[in-house]
């Protein structure tokens, strides 16, 4: 049961406490009913969460003087009326040293009333008790549910901001390192140039060793120390803290209120009134033991007998002919509803609310019955409610932590995707052109220090692009990244053709939609300088039926040697000249396009390889799950589709 339903239950049970208490004292449908009814009423927005502290203000001054109009008017009617919902509401909107005493003085007020009206010392006593019971238990309740609803909100607001805190940790941290490696690098470029023979040849080794060495870097999680700490926020935890003694007090009043009417009315008790006094220790034992394991978040040891015995202690008294056990029966509905699985639980609290009504019927007639039921469901719900939203806010907020420890963790692991995605291509670039300029600088030096200006050009490209590492969303235009493959992969010596389309109305492709295109074109570069030795590379990029594709084709696919991420033989169960990766570079492409609603697909047919990717111009944000499929099929297809299983994102 949801907790705002709990606290109306709990709510609907004391209304009808105190209506069938003004009606059993022969006062008829006075003006009381009506104020307990608005007082009732006006209690629901006063406990909710979330409300303005001047509403709430506002509200509980209505509510007092709804409260106590009728002893104004009609003292004589007067029986103990909606106090337990102003006593609340003090607790719930009064905050400082004066809550409580104005708590008390609440209850106080209303024994004297009861007293100057020449009540009974029973109806005296009840006056007094009757606030501090249900009101401590209501305030229980409201509290405990703002309270859950503040972590459970505050949760998601702390992992956002632990994902910002340690995306600008770890930039700060990879861009120190990526910008040493990469100065390092440029910096021996600059000495090779101005040099020749051995001493060219081993700045340019050293050069290319070094950007070997950062680009492995680049193609893991970053080194980083542990997540930052993170400071969670300080709750007020009296509620908490206050929740079981609360049910010990509540548990103490009624077994209080059974022995002092038995002392009071029965001056001759029969057996099972004896019987039921004797047996309440054991109750109040055996619920306590349940309550405690109930509390920790499960059962207690023995449960299967010890909750029977339970329901024996209370009714052993009302099978002798006495109904003092029906007072604490609702302990043991609360019990029910916190160990028995819905709907059973609820079902089994219904009984023991109908067996006390039908008792109260039988006994004293119809308005005694409804006391009785309404009084069974309002102990019922008051344990449950207590001790599983206790359980709750403690739960709640253990979780808080894992959430914003997990999200620091996902946020390492996005920002190992951005390095790798951002920072591939420009370390490869180094690599090729120190590689070439390495076996051109005996035989061709001229082309040698062009290739080592490509160099140091591709070394200062990549550190302005460590910038982008700040950005949650990579930002890249797609038009900057088309004129630098083509560049790229001309340098390498590539015959490059393109053919882009606009998508409809002429405009650019929207982001985040063409940041993702420009990041799969970035690495699909990447990998065709890394696996390849291309002659000839296709670059399309088209608009059909409001969906962008990108479809890039090299050839000489396997010529050069394979790094870690090359294509591998096909695995068992996969289709002839199926490729199968399993480096980061695709699973980075088919997550980020995942998350635009895309799919990406890579064919390979002797030395010709293609990629392909496509995705809605206006799609929904979506989960990324899933893994790269198996391309297996009739005939091998020879084709890996990295096909999304699609998981939107609940408001």
């Amino acid at each position: 049961m949801k907790p705002a339903a709990l606290l109306i239950w709990f709510l609907c049970a004391l209304w009808g406490v105190r209506v069938s208490s003004h009606f059993d004292h022969g006062a008829g449908p006075t003006l009381v009913v009506v104020t307990v009814t608005l007082v009732a009423l006006l209690q629901l927005p006063i406990s909710l969460p979330f409300r303005p502290p001047v509403l709430r203000a506002w509200l509980l001054v209505a509510q007092a003087v709804i409260n106590y109009l009728p002893l104004l008017v009609t003292p004589d009617t007067w029986w103990t009326g909606g106090s337990a919902f102003v006593a609340a509401s003090v607790l719930l909107v009064v905050r400082g040293p004066f809550a409580w005493p104005l708590f008390a003085l609440v209850a106080v007020f209303e024994g004297v009333v009861a007293f100057l009206l020449g009540r009974e010392t029973g109806d005296i006593y009840h006056a007094i008790v009757a606030p501090l019971n249900a009101g401590l238990v209501l305030y229980g309740l409201s509290d405990l549910i703002g309270m859950a609803d503040r972590v459970r909100q505050e949760r998601d607001e702390l992992a956002a901001r632990a994902e910002e805190v340690e995306r600008l940790r770890l930039w700060r941290h990879t861009r120190g390192l990526l910008l040493t490696s990469l100065s390092t690098v440029e910096r021996l470029v600059e000495r090779a140039r101005s040099h020749q023979g051995e001493v060219a040849e081993e700045e340019i080794t050293r050069a290319v060793s070094v950007a070997r060495e950062t680009l492995a870097r680049v193609r893991s999680l970053p080194p980083a120390p542990d997540p930052a700490p993170f400071a969670l926020p300080v709750y007020d935890w009296r509620v908490v803290r206050l929740a079981t003694p609360s049910l010990v007090l509540v548990h103490l009043i009624f077994i209080g209120q059974a022995a002092f009417n038995l002392t009071l009315h029965g001056a001759d008790p029969g057996a099972g009134d004896v019987v039921g006094m004797a047996l309440l220790p054991v109750t109040f034992g055996l619920q306590l033991r349940h309550l405690a394991a109930a509390r920790a978040g499960g059962r207690s040891k023995g449960w299967t007998w010890t909750l029977p015995l339970q329901a024996l202690a209370t009714y052993l008294s009302v099978a002798l002919g006495a109904e003092s056990g029906l007072i604490v029966s609702g302990f043991l509905g609360g019990v029910v509803l916190l160990y028995l699985a819905a709907p059973a639980s609820w079902l089994l609290c219904a009984v023991i609310v109908g067996v006390s009504g039908v008792s109260g019927v039988f006994s004293s007639g119809p308005v005694i019955g409804a006391y009785s039921a309404c009084s069974t469901l309002l102990a019922s719900v008051a344990v449950y409610g207590l001790t599983r939203l206790t359980r709750l806010v403690v739960e709640l907020r253990r979780t808080q932590a894992e959430s914003v420890q997990l999200a620091a963790l996902r946020e390492q692991l996005r920002a190992g995707r951005d390095l790798h995605d951002l920072l591939g291509r420009g370390l490869t670039t180094v690599i090729i052109h120190g590689e070439l300029a390495l076996r051109l600088l005996s035989s061709d030096p001229v082309r040698a220090r062009v290739e080592l200006r490509r160099v140091a050009d591709a070394a200062r490209s990549a550190m302005s692009d460590t910038d982008g590492l700040r950005d949650r969303v990579p930002r890249l235009r797609l038009a900057d990244e088309l004129a630098a493959a083509e560049t790229a992969l001309e340098a390498a010596g590539a015959r490059v053709r393109t053919a882009a389309d606009q998508p409809p109305g002429g405009a650019p492709v929207p982001d985040p939609l063409g940041s993702v295109l420009a990041l799969v074109l970035r690495e699909a570069v990447t990998n065709v300088l890394r696996h390849s030795s291309p002659k000839e590379v296709v670059i399309e990029l088209t608009s059909v039926g409001g969906r962008v594709r990108l479809r890039v084709v090299n050839d000489g696919a396997g010529r050069a040697a394979p790094p870690t991420e090359a294509a591998a033989a096909p695995a068992p169960g996969m289709g002839a000249g199926c490729v199968h990766r399993h480096g980061s570079g695709l699973r980075n492409l088919r997550a980020r396009l995942e998350a635009v609603d895309g799919l990406l697909t890579v064919v390979r047919e002797g030395d010709r390889f293609e990629l392909h990717a496509e995705a809605p111009v206006d799609h929904e944000v979506l989960t990324p799950r899933g893994e790269i499929g198996d391309c297996s099929g009739p005939g091998g297809a020879g084709q890996t589709a990295v096909a999304p299983r699609r998981s939107r994102e609940l408001d």
